[in-house]
């Protein structure tokens, strides 16, 4: 199944924000929650191997918009071979971008490709999380690939892909972590710092946290704790 969201935010009278665009069609609705925040609803499960998914969203200068989701998502294997699902995310941001979705969990067998790739003006911000778990309870993992991509002015700020699972060249056990979480900010600097298993890295303008683990809630609250709050604040 293809799957279709748009959302376009843009600023409207006295400081506010509207959507003139909020549609989706295929597995996703999308429900406008708040002055300036969307939330996407799934309404089948999944996604099945083969499944493709596309997530198109702008934010034009002055606008403010939180992306959000209302369950964490359980990509499946496919009944027809070893296809993967697809999930893939473009943002053009010129105001002010906030996504965070609830986790992806991959079950046994599935294999499911992110992708995240923004194209940023010139006084952006921008906030992005990801956040991973490798199969279900009793479960055997399954296969994650996430490729993130951010640019401004034609330059990359951040370009990384990350493979998680069997299959995945880097993944290989003892060293074969289940649970994964990063953020990418861009809008206030940081520079180095380290935890169990965790780090976060400067870029041009902003940073990047990486965590990863067995279990997804240590991992997340890991990468948090080395998240800059204030950073934050602009694209909350």
């Amino acid at each position: 199944m293809r799957s279709r969201v748009e959302i376009v935010a843009r600023a409207g009278p006295a400081g506010r924000t509207v959507l003139p665009v909020v549609r989706a069609s295929g597995q996703f609705a999308v429900r406008r929650t708040g002055a300036s925040s969307v939330h996407l609803v799934a309404t089948a499960f999944g996604p099945l191997g083969g499944d493709e998914a596309e997530v198109s969203v702008v934010v034009e200068e002055g606008a403010r918009l939180s992306v959000r989701s209302v369950a964490a998502a359980v990509a499946l294997p496919s009944r027809g071979g070893p296809r993967p699902s697809l999930q893939r995310i473009t943002a053009e941001v010129a105001g002010s971008l906030d996504l965070r979705l609830e986790p992806t969990v991959v079950a046994a067998r599935a294999h499911h490709v992110a992708e995240l790739a923004v194209e940023l003006g010139d006084d952006a911000l921008l906030t992005a999380t990801e956040q991973v778990l490798l199969g279900r309870a009793d479960e055997e993992p399954g296969r994650w690939t996430g490729t993130t991509r951010i640019v401004r002015n034609r330059r990359p700020l951040l370009h990384t892909t990350v493979g998680l699972g069997p299959g995945e060249p880097a993944w290989l056990p003892p060293v074969a972590p289940r649970a994964y979480a990063s953020t990418v900010h861009i809008g206030a600097g940081a520079d180095v710092r380290t935890g169990e298993d965790a780090v976060r890295l400067p870029l041009a303008g902003g940073w990047v946290t990486t965590a990863w683990g067995s279990e997804l809630h240590r991992v997340v609250r890991t990468a948090d704790e080395l998240t800059p709050g204030a950073g934050l604040r602009g694209t909350a």
